[in-house]
Order: C-alpha cells, then sequence, then structure tokens
C-alpha cells in the first residue's frame, strides 16, 4: 500500500533538490506531500502544501513576515508552522515518514519539526551540518530520528548530492515500508536506566522480569535516555521505574558530559509510577577526554573509559548531594518508592580491590538521601541497604522482585 511521506523544507532555494526527491519517492511507489517552508524567493516547482498555509498555521502570513526583514523570525515562525501542519498530517493519518533536506537553517527547521511527532515515525534528516564538528543534541533530541551527513552542500544536483538525497529516500521508504506487529505492546512496560559498568545487574533483572511477563525498556546513562523515559512515562505507557543507573544527576550536579534534564525524576514522581532507585554510577562523574580534565580533578582516582570518556570518583561530599537531589525528588512521590543500596560497590569498578573503590566516599549518599528524606518528611519512601554489589545475581534478584511487587500491588 502506497505510504505518504512528507518532504519539509524550502522550495525557493532547496527545490531542485526537493523535487528530485519528490520523483525517487514516486517511483518507489509512495505519495510525497511536500511542504514549502520558503518565504523569499519564488518555488521551484508547486508543493501539495504552500509557504502561505504554513504560515498561517503559525497565525500569521507570508508578507508580515518579509516586513520584518528578521531572518530568525521568519525561520522561527515558519517552524511554528510546519510543526503545526505536521502535526494535523499525522492525526489525521495523512503521514506515514518524514525527509527533510538543508544546510544550517534547513536542518534547524527540519528537526524541530520532526521531535514534535512521535516515537516510531519514520524521521529522516539530510543534512549539511550533520557532521562531527556538530552538536547532535539540538537536532535529534529524544526522538527516534537518522540524520544523513550531505557530505556536499545541498546546493544542485551533482555526482555527491544526487546520491546522498537517493539514501535519504531509501531510508525513509524502507522504514515506511516495514509494518510490524508487536506482541511485546501488550505487557506491562518497566523502564530501567543502564550503563556499562551496570550491565550484569540490569541483563539479570530484565531476563527475571521478562520471564514473569513485563517488557523491560533499557535507557541509557547519557542524560538524553532518562529524559525519554520520562517522556515515555507521560505518555502513559510505564508501570514502573528501575532507576539503578542515575549517572546523570552527579552529571547534572557536577559538570559531567551527561547531565540530566533539570526536571529529572518529577514525571514519574508526579504521576506515581512505582521506582526503585539504586545508587548504580553515582560514584563517578564523567569527564571527557584525559587530556581536557584539570590537574586538580586529575588528582582523584580516575579511568579512562575509553579516549573520549573518563570516570572520575566522586567524592564523599558529592555522593551526599546526589542522594539529597533524589531524597528531593521522592518526597514528592504520589507513588511507592524505595531506595535500594548495595553497600559492597555501585559499579563494576567500585568494588573490592578496584580502582574506584571507596566505601566511605559511598556512604555519602545514604548519608544525603536520609538527611533529606527526615528533612522533608517524606515517611512513604523505603531505604534499605544490602551486604551485597550492585552487579551479584542476588541483588539483581532483589530489585526484580521489588518493583514486580510493588506493581502488583498497585494493580491489584
Amino acid at each position: 500500500m502506497p505510504k505518504q511521506i512528507v518532504l519539509l523544507g524550502t522550495l525557493d532555494t532547496k527545490g531542485l533538490e526537493f523535487q528530485f526527491a519528490e520523483q525517487l519517492i514516486k517511483k518507489r511507489g509512495h505519495c510525497p506531500v511536500v511542504i514549502d517552508c520558503g518565504v523569499m524567493g519564488k518555488p521551484h516547482f508547486n508543493p501539495t502544501i504552500t509557504r502561505h498555509t504554513v504560515a498561517a498555521a503559525a497565525d500569521t502570513t507570508i508578507a508580515d513576515i518579509l516586513a520584518r526583514a528578521d531572518k530568525n523570525y521568519a525561520i522561527h515562525t515558519m517552524t511554528v508552522g510546519a510543526a503545526a501542519t505536521v502535526r494535523t498530517l499525522y492525526q489525521k493519518g495523512q503521514l506515514d515518514g518524514i525527509l527533510a533536506l538543508g544546510g544550517g537553517q534547513g536542518t534547524i527547521i527540519g528537526t524541530t519539526v520532526m521531535q514534535t511527532l512521535p516515537f516510531g515515525v519514520p524521521k529522516v534528516m539530510v543534512s549539511a551540518v550533520a557532521n562531527g564538528q556538530t552538536a547532535f543534541g539540538p537536532f535529534v533530541g529524544t526522538r527516534d530520528m537518522t540524520i544523513i551527513h550531505s557530505v556536499a552542500d545541498v546546493l544542485g544536483l551533482n555526482q555527491i548530492t544526487r546520491r546522498v538525497i537517493a539514501e535519504g529516500v531509501g531510508a525513509v521508504t524502507g522504514m515506511v515500508e516495514m509494518d510490524i506487529e508487536d506482541p511485546a505492546e501488550e505487557r506491562p512496560a518497566i523502564a530501567m536506566t543502564t550503563a556499562g559498568v551496570t550491565t550484569p545487574c540490569a541483563t539479570h533483572a530484565r531476563e527475571l522480569l521478562e520471564a514473569r511477563g513485563y517488557e523491560v525498556i533499557a535507557f541509557h546513562c547519557n542524560g538524553i535516555g532518562a529524559k525519554a523515559m520520562e517522556e515515555l512515562a507521560e505518555a502513559g505507557k510505564l508501570a514502573g521505574v528501575l532507576d539503578i543507573s542515575p549517572k546523570d544527576i552527579p552529571d547534572l550536579l557536577f559538570g559531567g558530559i551527561f547531565p540530566a534534564d533539570k526536571d529529572r525524576m518529577k514525571a514519574t514522581c508526579r504521576l506515581g509510577i512505582p521506582q526503585v532507585v539504586v545508587p548504580g554510577t553515582t560514584d563517578f562523574i564523567l569527564y571527557g577526554a584525559v587530556g581536557s580534565i584539570p590537574p586538580d580533578i586529575l588528582k582523584r582516582a580516575h579511568v579512562i573509559h575509553n579516549p573520549i570518556h573518563t570516570h572520575v570518583r566522586a567524592t564523599r561530599e558529592e555522593t551526599a548531594a546526589v542522594g539529597r537531589f533524589i531524597a528531593e525528588r521522592l518526597s514528592h512521590s504520589t507513588g511507592p518508592a524505595e531506595v535500594l543500596i548495595p553497600n559492597r560497590g555501585f559499579t563494576q569498578l567500585n568494588v573490592e580491590g578496584g580502582p574506584m573503590y571507596d566505601p566511605e566516599a559511598d556512604r555519602g549518599f545514604l548519608q544525603g538521601l536520609s538527611h533529606e528524606l527526615i528533612r522533608t518528611g517524606a515517611r512513604h519512601v523505603k531505604i534499605e541497604e544490602f551486604d551485597l554489589h550492585i552487579n551479584d545475581a542476588a541483588f539483581a534478584e532483589t530489585i526484580a522482585d521489588r518493583i514486580d511487587a510493588m506493581i502488583k500491588k498497585e494493580m491489584a
């Protein structure tokens, strides 16, 4: 069955390239829906949805935009209008995938619009600025977006741009053709934060919970993972949370390179989703390449994880601050919450004889957590310590048992 694929961009500056993409989509048997976001020159060809319609969706007109003579205003306004237009198409069942082409301006418009579409909608951006010199975070956000570096600028058709545009068309058409039925959607979902240094715990817990009929969705502790997890919670998709690797919290508090969003844990607490929190990965702060780290920081115990990531041991004061942060958030939880602490170490490297082993510094977490829970009077938050390492099988079995019991009690 033909799919409807949105082509989003500026037809005054990239019209030739979009027309080429339109022809390729038709050749693949699908229906292109071309949306023009240009404001200056004449469109190279007639779009499906004109720039005037896009401007109207932003409660303005092209004439008003031009009268402002402000490029930033024009980009912002057409982005707002394009996002509203695309959301309407999706809600009406008239959008199966989206492809955008462009340089800096086109990438900002295209990816910002794509971020308004839900997970599972194919999103492909062919971009001249998608390379190692550019931060991808603002472009991708928390969405399942594919970005293809155009190598050459998207300016005219030549042996490079024809090939890379064809790759973009091939990607989005291939994605929309992949209709799958997922039986896992019928199972209650548990979100779990993970890291390489807590993988044994995460893997064993996942296997146990899946055997009990849950679907476990792992989110990497890179800052964006937890944000995506909490957006899933907002969408009503989660039955519980196993926050066993809240690494992004110490990075938020102490300048690490994978910081949490400032609203970390607020959604799950406000929604009352059952939560088991573990201080896995809170025992270090993630810095970049070792050569970029200030000398005073390098005096601490540290491990070069790879050429671009260095684990630096957190102090007792820092782990206490992490404990206070988690306690403050959990004090507002409207649902059940437990904090389970493995006293023999919080990560693979933090084990007796290991390079990050420091039980005295680890104890700061419990101290900060307990003091803040007492201060806030949050008696509904349970704390329990275990004479185990986080990656011991017995600890994984414990956290699986706890979240299972909490969910079942909520569902009863």
